[in-house]
């Protein structure tokens, strides 16, 4: 049975492989993901260990909180007495004071350097090689306070040579350098898109911090000195000072690889769902697959049994071709993982994120868990047909007889309506509920509905493919077809005219899919549509299984489309209603702007009023959140913070807190009560609540306001995010004008109407689903994978079939509108139950986690009405090659196949 498993794997390896490819994709997603963060991990621990190679004590204040902000560390400055104290310890050959902060190059075209997330780093120049993070690689250091030293990368991107006079914005006003020499980060050019300048320790202490301030310290031991030793003897140095903390060299880059590897770990666990989503997908490509290739042998599996083969024994060999299909793709998959982590890494460079050299990292945990899960999934998938297969009589199966019953059975239907019964009912448990809680009670209650739909499946399937397989659906693709063939030539048209030619292929291709679409469509109530409708009809099981794994991508799309568009909606309504500003002055940088920029747009012409508005973070009963500080005596005119109880007038007072209804509530806190709040640099006050405010949706969902000058003693990073902006309204174009002639000098910050404002927020939220749905994007190619898999085998399983109708008079373009009709309505019907599910539980969830109001539900029907008619483009997509083999099989050979 051994060899005969063998020698079926051999003759069958077209169609194994087609299984194989699921697998494949699966197993590759996930490999390239522990490839890639570990080979990342290993590149930033050796660069860690090089630059802390040569520094032996670290010292800096305690950090309390995460600021989240790289620029700012958050840290209470340490002194100059504290360095000069570092410095006298017995055995310390050199110490230096670290000064960072905000820091981003102008290039030529006023156009700010370094791409938006990545940090932008200002430092103080230290002039010992071995305590350098950064090493010098061509020039000189800043020995004037008008000189800088750029990283590689910012000398690369904006074409800057040394001499060269820029631009640098910080949080003073933006001022001219001279170019004096660029550095290199350990080998790279730059830290993964950051962006570094340096400026001589007096000219970063003045725009950073202040004269005789630094955010830490660091040292070198003398030779001779044991490490260890000298960072006892610093701590006895220091030990009066009040929140300082001592760290080795070695103490500190742990730190720093604990950091990264948080991030790393993180962004592994979001690929890795993604890649069992896909290899969850994968399951029901493969298990059709060897369906129809154990339906397709059941004849040879009745003479197997006539001649002596017991049960056992093919069951063993169908075991034995699975595990070889599952190895063999698994084996690939960690292979094609390395490609993936490659895709990866040039994915992030060609974004701006500048990623030091270093070899990919293959680890055996890799090779064994891609391994594991590949033949886990196709061993799981493969079994069900397998032992089917193995439990026909022989007799019955070499008389044909052998009939897909699976959509009669009692069990199943019984079982779905269990598990429909259990999800209903914690769906209303979960309807019942707010928050996190509720959410995964419906999550449960989705599951449980997944699960049901993927029971009942053949049960359903025939009905559907009855619906959607009838001539009215036809129609509705030949119109849909006929809309994208207008759409398609228009675009070409457009294209043309504005003199973009290369634009115009994305024309011809819809015009194209288009077309195909309109013939089948019209081919629908024909007698290949018939036909094509009666092979969905005829095998209910394969119909769904193939359906389904297009189910599962379609219902997870739709619910994040439903959740897109409600945090839509809820933005959009809320900065319409909220702001009575008529223009807002914008970070362009993610990071905020210098604080005279309000003065330069509070000068202008027409200008009533202006608010400033800047954000940090605390810490509140083991909490972090996020504070807002504004401007009393302006706020109210240009936001509506909505009912309101105090006022805010009252927050003029020192270390005074406005607080938002819903936190008020959440917290059982009442008017006058005190607040403890620890701040990223350690210092902690008690703050009153002196005021209650409705609408925080207006202001960024910000919970908690206090006032500008509260809130500096306790944040080293001075820098706006907002400007709200009240005009009399007479000339917005030369307002508009004269506020961007204002901003010259200030790219950091840009000047937008309140339309244009929320046009980019919905942008941002845009990019995020776009990620999202890229990663989903995987599933969802699996799952045309599928459809195309299995219409290629059904026409290896219909060949004798297709053959006969040749021969009585189909043509060849009857033959394979057959085929790509026969995808459309299977693709149809997948989509159409994901869309259903997905729909219904995205919006189960946004009433969930909205029902405190900061969340409201949006149905966007023109997406998922474009959706359900995109699932015709999947199945034509997927019909490509099969329509194109089942045209071309030869009539004599096709009747006389077995």
């Amino acid at each position: 049975m051994f060899k005969l498993a063998l020698k079926n794997l051999w003759e069958h390896k077209i169609r194994l492989l087609a299984s194989a490819v699921a697998v494949f994709l699966g197993v590759a997603f996930l490999s390239g993901t522990f490839v890639f963060t570990d080979s990342l991990r290993a590149v930033f621990d050796d660069l860690f260990s090089s630059i802390y190679k040569g520094t032996d004590v670290l010292v800096q204040s305690k950090q309390e909180i995460d600021t989240r902000s790289p620029e700012d560390t958050g840290r209470t400055r340490l002194t100059t007495k504290q360095l000069e104290l570092v410095r006298n310890v017995p055995g310390v050959a050199a110490a230096v004071g670290d000064v960072q902060g905000y820091a981003q190059v102008i290039d030529k075209k006023n156009k700010l350097v370094g791409r938006s997330g990545p940090p932008k780093f200002g430092y103080a120049w230290n002039g010992d090689p071995g305590l350098s993070v950064y090493k010098l690689f061509s020039g000189h250091a800043p020995a004037k306070d008008d000189e800088i030293v750029v990283d590689r990368g910012v000398m690369k991107s904006a074409k800057l040579k040394l001499g060269d006079r820029v631009k640098v914005a910080s949080q003073k006003p933006t001022q001219l350098y001279t170019i004096v020499g660029d550095a290199t980060y350990g080998t790279s050019d730059g830290a993964l898109g950051s962006t570094a300048v340096f400026f001589t320790q007096t000219e970063a202490q003045k725009l950073f911090a202040e004269p005789g301030r630094f955010d830490a310290i660091r040292a070198r031991g003398a030779p001779g000195v044991n490490a260890d030793e000298l960072v006892r003897r610093v701590k006895t140095a220091v030990r009066g000072e009040s929140n300082v903390e001592v760290l080795s060299g070695k103490a500190a880059t742990d730190l720093f690889r604990s950091l990264i590897g948080g991030f790393f770990d993180s962004f592994r666990t979001v690929l890795s769902i993604f890649a069992f989503i896909s290899l969850f997908v994968g399951t029901f490509v493969i298990y059709n697959s060897f369906k129809i290739v154990f339906t397709q042998r059941t004849r040879e599996m009745a003479m197997l049994r006539a001649v002596g083969a017991s049960q056992r024994q093919i069951l063993t060999s169908t075991v034995i071709e699975s595990f070889a299909v599952g190895l063999i793709a698994s084996i690939l998959g960690v292979l094609g993982g390395v490609g993936i982590a490659l895709l990866l890494k040039l994915g992030l460079a060609t974004i701006g994120a500048t990623l030091p050299s270093g070899a990919l990292i293959l680890k055996p945990r890799t090779v064994v868990l891609g391994l594991i899960v590949g033949l886990v999934t196709t061993m799981i998938s493969s079994m069900v047909p397998a032992f089917k297969a193995s439990r026909v009589k022989p007799l019955a199966a070499l008389r044909d007889l052998a009939v897909d019953r699976v959509g009669a059975s009692r069990a199943r239907q019984i079982a779905a309506t269990l598990l429909y019964l259990i999800g209903a009912v914690t769906l209303v448990i979960g309807l019942g509920g707010k928050g996190t809680p509720g959410a995964k009670v419906i999550g449960i209650s989705a599951m449980c509905v997944l699960l049901a739909t993927i029971i009942i499946g053949p049960v359903i399937a025939k009905p559907l493919a009855s619906a959607f397989g009838a001539p009215w659906f036809g129609w509705v693709v030949t119109v849909f077809g006929g809309l994208v063939v207008v759409g398609g030539v228009a675009g070409v048209a457009i294209a043309i005219a504005k003199g973009k030619p290369p634009l115009a292929v994305n024309g011809v291709f819809a015009a194209a899919i288009g077309f195909y679409l309109v013939k089948t469509g019209l081919a629908a109530p024909k007698t290949p549509g018939r036909i094509a409708r009666q092979n969905a009809m005829r095998n209910p099981s394969r119909t769904s299984a193939t359906a389904l794994a297009l189910t599962i991508s379609t219902a997870l799309v739709s619910a994040l489309f439903v959740f897109s568009a409600s945090i839509t909606k809820t933005f959009s309504g809320a900065l319409t209603s909220a702001i009575k500003a008529d223009y807002l002055v914008t970070s362009a940088n993610d990071i905020g702007f210098a604080t005279d920029v309000n003065d330069k747009i509070s000068a202008l012409p027409g200008v009533v009023d202006t608010s400033p508005v800047r954000f940090t973070q605390f810490r509140l009963n083991f909490r972090t959140r996020s504070l807002g500080a504004v401007d009393p005596a302006t706020i109210g005119g240009v936001l509506d913070l909505g009912k309101m109880t105090g006022s805010l007038q009252a927050l003029t007072a020192k270390n005074t807190i406005a607080v938002a209804d819903k936190s008020m509530k959440d917290n059982g806190w009442k008017l006058g009560e005190m607040l403890p709040l620890t701040f990223g640099n350690g210092q902690k006050a008690s703050f009153k609540i002196v005021a209650t405010y409705e609408n925080a949706e207006g202001l960024s969902n910000t919970y908690y306001l206090t006032s500008i000058p509260s809130l500096d003693p306790f944040t080293n990073l001075k820098l706006d995010r907002l400007i709200y902006v009240k005009t009399d309204g007479k000339n917005p174009k030369a307002f508009k004008a004269a506020g961007e002639k204002a901003l010259f000098d200030y790219p950091t910050a840009k000047l937008q109407t309140k339309g244009d404002f929320k046009k980019e927020v919905v942008g941002q939220l845009n990019q995020v689903l776009g990620v999202i749905l890229a990663l989903l994007g995987l599933s969802m190619f699996v799952a045309i994978v599928g459809i195309a898999n299995t219409l290629k085998l059904s026409i290896l399983e219909r060949t004798r079939e297709l053959g006969l109708l040749r021969a009585v008079g189909m043509g060849r373009e009857q033959t394979k509108a057959l085929v790509r009709w026969e995808a459309i309505v299977v693709a149809t019907i997948g989509a159409i139950i994901g869309l259903v599910i997905g729909t219904a539980y995205g919006a189960a969830l946004v009433r969930v986690l909205g029902k405190d109001g900061s969340l409201k539900l949006g149905i966007p029907a023109g997406t998922i009405l474009g959706l359900a008619l995109g699932a015709s483009i999947i199945g034509l997509y997927a019909a490509r090659r099969p329509a194109k083999r089942a045209a071309k099989l030869n009539i004599l050979r096709a009747i006389a196949t077995e």
